[in-house]
């Protein structure tokens, strides 16, 4: 999945907002959490993964994601997936 700049916006500006981060990267491997820290330079977002049990932290692969979707507070959610080409 590339990394776009409205990707990065979402994450970095409103991070205090965002409820919830699920990310899917084929049919059944599916990550989703509340967002637990987020860097910048180099551009990494790691959730508190709620399925898995010995590692809770789980580190976002954007080069094997096929689909991300945020959720906010306030109900609103966007969702950002690779074009298909």
């Amino acid at each position: 999945m590339k990394i776009t700049t409205d990707i990065k916006d979402s994450v970095l500006t409103l991070t205090k907002l965002i409820d919830n981060i699920e990310i899917i990267y084929g049919k059944k491997k599916i990550h989703h959490g509340a967002l637990s820290s987020v860097t910048h330079e180099p551009f990494e977002v790691k959730i508190l993964d709620d399925e898995c049990k010995e590692d809770t932290e789980h580190v976002i692969d954007f080069d094997l994601a096929q689909q991300m979707t945020i959720k906010f507070f306030d109900g609103t959610v966007k969702t950002y997936q690779d074009e298909v080409e």
